[in-house]
């Protein structure tokens, strides 16, 4: 809890990572490739690893992803806003059912 109430202070901290749990659709028409480059489009955000996480149902991808955030090309917002307002976006996205974090934010 202290690594994450060390993230609550205004400071520059240009680049942070987090890891994220994403759970989402695949069908013929949209699989987790194009999920993934959707994540991708995002600014300031890059996709550093993908892993399986648990066992997929039928339909279903569950994937652990790691990724990078660039805090000068997102301004200078706190650590957890930026995250929470990453997932939103993640989580409007077509064939996602859910996107969460999971763990703390480290400093890179």
């Amino acid at each position: 809890m202290e690594n994450f109430k060390h993230y609550m202070v205004e400071e520059e901290r240009p680049d942070f990572r987090f890891e994220a749990v994403l759970t989402s659709e695949s069908t013929k028409e949209r699989g987790k490739d194009e999920i993934l480059s959707d994540i991708r489009s995002l600014p300031g955000v890059t996709v550093v690893a993908v892993r399986e996480a648990g066992k997929p149902q039928p339909g279903r991808d569950y994937s652990l992803l790691s990724l990078k955030v660039d805090r000068l090309i997102l301004g200078h917002a706190s650590v957890p806003t930026i995250i929470r307002n990453i997932t939103k976006r993640v989580n409007r996205l077509e064939s996602v059912f859910s996107f969460s974090l999971k763990g703390v934010p480290e400093q890179i």
